[in-house]
């Protein structure tokens, strides 16, 4: 993957990696439907060592994520029934609820990545020294 992609938030906050080195996973387990180490993180960055957990309480910003994430999902939803099944209340509400519940995990992880990424910068520096 080219350095400049490697270089952006987004791709920290996609694939869950270190806000600082963007190397280091921000979860123990990568993958989310493990439902039992959905929030598992490491202390700290296993490449660059930066501090996960800055403060006690600090992922509680990440539910407005999640809340803002999950609006942005059930507004999609919405137009989606809207437009191709028409205004019925029991497809809309059942395949509303499925897509929402179905992509909680993601949507967990998507947040906290987005939530800590508002707080550490990316640092090429760090990143060039965690290659050696």
């Amino acid at each position: 993957m080219s350095s400049i992609l490697k270089s952006l938030k987004l791709y920290s906050i996609f694939f869950c990696k270190c806000p600082r080195c963007h190397k280091g996973d921000l979860f123990t387990v990568k993958n989310p439907y493990k439902l039992k180490t959905l929030d598992v993180m490491p202390k700290r960055c296993p490449v660059c060592n930066a501090d996960f957990v800055r403060e006690a309480g600090f992922y509680y910003g990440a539910m407005m994520m999640s809340h803002a994430l999950t609006t942005i999902i059930a507004v999609i939803v919405h137009f989606t029934v809207f437009y191709f099944w028409g205004w019925e209340i029991a497809p809309h509400l059942i395949f509303l609820l499925s897509i929402i519940i179905g992509l909680f995990p993601v949507n967990f992880r998507i947040a906290r990545a987005i939530w800590i990424n508002l707080f550490v910068s990316y640092d090429p520096k760090i990143s060039k020294d965690a290659n050696h």
